[in-house]
């Protein structure tokens, strides 16, 4: 059986800013004890204080981490970032600050969910849930309800809605909140329709994204054409608009491949092209932009870098061959 490896003392020192972090947003040590389903003292004191960091579990440390997005995996690539990330972070800054209700519907792989997390790191007030398919209604409320703090012991769905509205009411007082639902596309028809409620209890009070791939927008249009229960409504409260990123440009893939190890021009030409780009018209000006899955230049650098090393491997053995 492969034994887990013990977080390091940093890992614990990030966590437990992140749970200060996440005080100062929630309002309270029991609000942020509901998020991360631990208890009030775990993460009030021990989790705070080094000399009783033994007293935590590894199995707690990162159920901590989870809920609070913090990875323990340590994966050597760095963040760049792009013209795409920029984008949907002035998306947010504007839904945030003017109150908006809107849509993003992008290809997945484009930069939203990179963008989204640089937002959620340099502003206050933000909330973010990222949905998964297998969620009942229900259980999409009782996260929701848990990314706000709110206790869900035997609640009703109504309940729940009703303590979600009080709670960013409360906060619309102290600040601009920011309620991010991130992979919308992949809700059921009952919970979209729940954005409809929140829009008319939190309208001008608080912004609301949601983010999916492109087949929110169509899923939307498409409840539309059938006058499926709540859609019109829905997508009327979205402005009837779907917000789309730019593209990845070559400039940004030079910089993600200078970041992670490809310095050499003709390997990040060589990643550029995996990519297609294609001629684009933006803003009336024709640009080389590629809609691709930036997961397949991940795996480009990767190869590129794997390439460079056995050229190195290779050489070193012919000069050994030479001198010898």
């Amino acid at each position: 059986m492969k034994e887990e490896k013990e977080l390091t003392p940093v890992q614990k020192d990030e966590i437990a800013r992140l749970l200060v972090l996440e005080k100062e947003k929630l309002g309270s040590w029991d609000r942020v004890a509901n998020k991360v389903a631990a208890s009030e003292a775990t993460v009030s004191h021990n989790m705070q204080d080094p000399a009783k960091w033994d007293r935590v579990s590894h199995t707690m440390w990162a159920k901590v981490a989870g809920k609070l997005g913090y990875t323990l995996t340590d994966t050597a690539w760095k963040f760049v970032s792009t013209t795409n990330t920029e984008v949907m972070f002035e998306l947010l800054d504007r839904a945030q600050n003017e109150q908006l209700f809107m849509a993003v519907s992008h290809p997945a792989g484009q930069g939203k969910s990179a963008g989204t997390q640089l937002y959620r790191l340099a502003k206050k007030g933000v909330f973010y849930i990222e949905c998964k398919e297998s969620w009942s209604h229900k259980m999409f409320v009782i996260k929701m309800a848990e990314t706000l703090g709110i206790k869900v012991d035997r609640m009703s769905v109504a309940v729940l809605t009703d303590l979600i509205v009080g709670y960013l009411k409360e906060q619309a007082i102290k600040t601009r909140p920011l309620l991010i639902v991130d992979e919308a596309n992949k809700l059921n028809p009952a919970s979209l329709r729940l954005f409809i409620p929140l829009f008319n209890e939190l309208q001008d009070e608080i912004g609301l994204v949601l983010i999916g791939a492109h087949d929110l927008e169509r899923r939307i249009k498409e409840g539309v054409r059938r006058d499926a229960r709540g859609f019109d409504e829905l997508e009327s409260r979205l402005g009837r608009t779907y917000y789309r990123l730019v593209g990845v440009f070559e400039h940004d893939v030079t910089a993600i491949c200078a970041a992670n190890g490809v310095t050499d021009p003709a390997a990040q030409k060589r990643c550029w092209n995996r990519l297609h780009p294609e001629r684009k018209s933006i803003n009336g000006t024709y640009h080389l932009v590629s809609t691709m899955d930036l997961r397949v230049l991940k795996q480009a650098i990767k190869h590129e870098r794997l390439r460079a090393k056995n050229q190195a491997y290779k050489s070193a053995q012919l000069e050994v061959v030479g001198g010898g």
